[in-house]
């Protein structure tokens, strides 16, 4: 199994990062590989969204769909969102957001097994660039979304 856990320190408020982790529906706007990703059988109530989260995505000639459930709970701003279906063994990942120093301390970790062993390698092979290049554009949205209201 692949696992990466990476902790940022961004200059915004932790309730507008949630709301950005959790704005799912928005992730091919800005996430690469990303190509499509419908929502579904979303349901909130008392500061939680709950949704099926259906993403195509693209990687070097590589296409795959997969479903996830995401649990998105304000009280906390912790997101988890696991496996319904796919061409993974395994999938978790979790943000969780809190006020640290001028902003905000982030933690995103993910862990992931392929059912496909030639994936599973490609994933393992570029899974640093890969996380990277996502956190990036998490990073670049939040700069874009909340440039004027640095926590």
């Amino acid at each position: 199994m692949t696992t990466h856990r990476e902790t940022l320190q961004l200059p915004y408020r932790p309730e507008d990062l949630f709301e950005l982790a959790s704005d799912v529906a928005r992730y091919p706007e800005f996430i690469p590989w990303i190509k499509a990703l419908q929502v579904s059988d979303r349901r909130e109530s008392d500061g939680r969204m709950q949704c099926h989260a259906e993403a195509s995505v693209g990687f070097k000639g590589f296409s795959e769909t997969f479903v996830t459930d995401v649990d998105a709970r304000r009280e906390g701003f912790a997101i988890d969102v696991s496996l319904v279906r796919g061409p993974f063994r395994k999938l978790r990942n979790t943000w969780r957001f809190a006020p640290g120093g001028e902003g905000s301390r982030v933690e995103f970790s993910i862990e992931f097994e392929f059912r496909n062993f030639v994936l599973q390698t490609l994933a393992d092979a570029n899974k640093a660039y890969a996380v990277k290049r996502v956190i990036d554009a998490f990073v670049k949205e939040a700069a874009r979304r909340y440039a004027g209201a640095a926590a």
